[in-house]
């Protein structure tokens, strides 16, 4: 019998004894090794080799060289084993070609397995390509376990920047940059969801090949914590506000306040104020910034040619200086020190410690003027009743109180009247060019097609205008009568009111030529009627 070991040598079992034959080397290929020939002759279990006949046969290839006594061929099966890494992760399976005798069966792999102790993650295509080979070099991985997952840790998703708005000047479209809406306030709602917990997960288990569970590490916990108006869902796991405000997160509880407070002034450093509850202002509020709020307001310096927009009451400790330009909206009352150059309307009272100068002033209810009690220039408009000491100046100069109609009927009213005498003027201007068309119409015979396109629409916009001037003349005929049965206004003077005042109480008006001294001015019919202040 002969067995060819990796076309390189041959050994041949004979009656003499056993033969060695070297194969001449092919171009690329090296020449086998003494040991080479050693190992394989110890291997098949050849007894008394010759070394020297070993030797010879390397050194005469294609030449067979008898290297060992007669000899009966021991056939050797072949083997395979098993072996797990430390960590119990892998296991390697390495097998041995036979020798003459039976190859390695998957049978044989499956017990090798067992023996080692492999059960779990057992790779079938490794073992299979395993066992494919004719022989291999290194072993092979034909198992692995798994390691374990560890849990995700807990976090929060929160709803609001919880580090606060970056407060950077935006860039508007054409180049210009904003320095004025900073978006500093994170404004919230009641019932609003501020931030929502995503809880750890617990993981999932891993395995070794042998079968033992690697368990994994729970992933940490965090807590959601509720601050000041702000509510937990039972789960905990949601945080909602309370109230309306702005929300922060003060150390790791998420707080929501009704009140924000300006340490300083509003300006640059601060932007535009834009808030959802009262606001306090430490400061002033600079030429061209905004402060709104939808309830009260406190500023504890002045407003400088800056707007403010109240909900609520409006609380100014100095005074207002709107350079023309400043305006006041209020809701409720407005309190001040002084009002120059501004425009300032409230919903109810104004009350002004000093004076009024070259306003624009409108109250629900009453304009009260203390102290010095001045007003000089200007229009000043109360729905009831407007209070001071001294109206107008030596100068004659031109300053209007009108008292007894709500300033914004009396606004409506005004604003009607100009939209209707706008109505008119279209309505005017539709009719003239209808009058062409149909001139053009009778010295042609027939308009043209575009031209009677025309027709059609200037006599749909005549009818139009003619439906919302109508509309317009029973919205001022219901003012002018509301207007007229005004009865309870009334101006209080405890000073004088100097020439050159224009007073109006309901419908009825006066312009004053000559000084009036203490005196309580009230509507009598469709005069105005004077008496001695009380």
């Amino acid at each position: 019998m002969s067995n060819r070991n990796d076309s390189k040598f041959l050994l041949e079992y004979r009656g003499d004894g056993v033969y060695l034959l070297v194969f001449p080397p092919i171009r690329g290929e090296s020449v086998p090794s003494p040991n080479d020939i050693i190992m394989e002759l110890h291997s098949r279990k050849v007894e008394n080799p010759d070394l020297n006949k070993v030797r010879k046969a390397l050194e005469n290839p294609g030449e067979a060289v008898l290297v060992a006594p007669p000899q009966q061929e021991v056939l050797v099966d072949g083997t395979c084993r098993v072996d797990v890494s430390r960590n119990k992760m892998e296991a390697y399976l390495f097998i041995t070609p036979p020798r003459g005798g039976k190859p390695v069966t998957r049978e044989d792999v499956n017990k090798a397995l067992e023996q080692a102790g492999v059960k779990a993650g057992i790779d079938e295509e490794a073992i299979e390509l395993a066992l494919s080979m004719e022989r291999m070099t290194e072993p092979l991985v034909v198992a692995r376990g798994k390691a374990a997952e560890d849990g995700q840790p807990a976090r929060i998703d929160y709803k609001f920047n919880p580090g606060g708005m970056p407060g950077k000047p935006k860039e508007l479209i054409d180049g210009r940059v904003d320095f004025y809406n900073l978006d500093l306030i994170q404004n919230v709602e009641a019932g609003q969801v501020l931030a929502e917990k995503i809880p750890a997960t617990p993981g999932v288990p891993g395995f070794t090949v042998t079968g033992e569970e690697l368990p994994p590490r729970q992933g940490k916990d965090v807590i959601l914590a509720a601050g000041k108006n702000v509510e937990l869902t039972n789960d905990g796991l949601v945080a909602v506000s309370t109230i309306n405000g702005h929300v922060v997160l003060q150390g790791n509880k998420i707080t929501v306040s009704n009140i924000l407070e300006v340490k300083g002034d509003v300006d640059f450093s601060t932007g535009n104020i834009d808030f959802n509850g009262s606001v306090i202002v430490k400061g002033s509020v600079n030429d061209g910034f905004t402060v709104k709020a939808e309830a009260d307001i406190e500023i504890q310096g002045s407003v400088s040619g800056g707007f403010v927009h109240c909900g609520g009451n409006l609380k100014i400790k100095s005074g207002i200086v709107g350079r023309s330009k400043g305006m006041i909206v209020c809701r409720g009352s407005v309190y001040t020190q002084f009002i120059e150059n501004a425009s300032v309307t409230a919903g109810q009272d104004i009350v002004v410690g000093e004076a009024i100068m070259h306003s624009h002033v409108s109250a629900g209810k009453t304009v009260t003027v203390g102290g010095k009690g001045v007003i000089v220039g200007g229009v000043i408009r109360a729905g009831e009743e407007i209070q001071a000491k001294i109206v107008g100046s030596n100068l004659a100069t031109l300053t209007e109180l009108e008292a007894g109609v709500n300033p914004y009927l009396r606004l409506e009213y005004a604003k009607a009247k100009t939209e209707l005498v706008a109505k008119e003027n279209e309505l005017e201007k539709a009719t003239k060019a209808l009058t062409l068309l149909k001139q053009m119409q009778q010295s042609l015979g027939e308009l043209p097609t575009d031209k009677k396109a025309i027709v059609v629409k200037v006599a749909q916009t005549q009818a139009q205008l003619v439906k919302d001037m109508e509309a317009l003349k029973n919205d001022l005929e219901n003012m002018e009568y509301q207007i007229a049965q005004s009865e309870r206004g009334r101006i209080l003077v405890e000073g004088v009111i100097h020439s050159g005042v224009r007073v109006t109480i309901g419908m009825a008006s006066l312009h004053v030529h000559d000084d009036i001294h203490f005196a309580c001015l009230t509507k009598d019919g469709s005069e105005i009627k004077i008496s001695s202040y009380r």
